[in-house]
């Protein structure tokens, strides 16, 4: 294969890869903020 064609692939990996981790750890987050915020008592308005 072409170098060139072999970095565009590089990049993509890297690139999707770091798309996939921040989707995981916002996922990670929000799950742990929602069990942490959990525990307060609810407000009357």
């Amino acid at each position: 294969m072409n170098e060139t064609i072999l970095k565009g692939l590089q990049a993509t990996g890297y690139g999707m890869s770091g798309v996939f981790l921040v989707l995981i750890l916002f996922y990670v987050l929000t799950k742990l903020l929602m069990t942490v915020f959990s525990n307060f008592p609810k407000k009357d308005e």
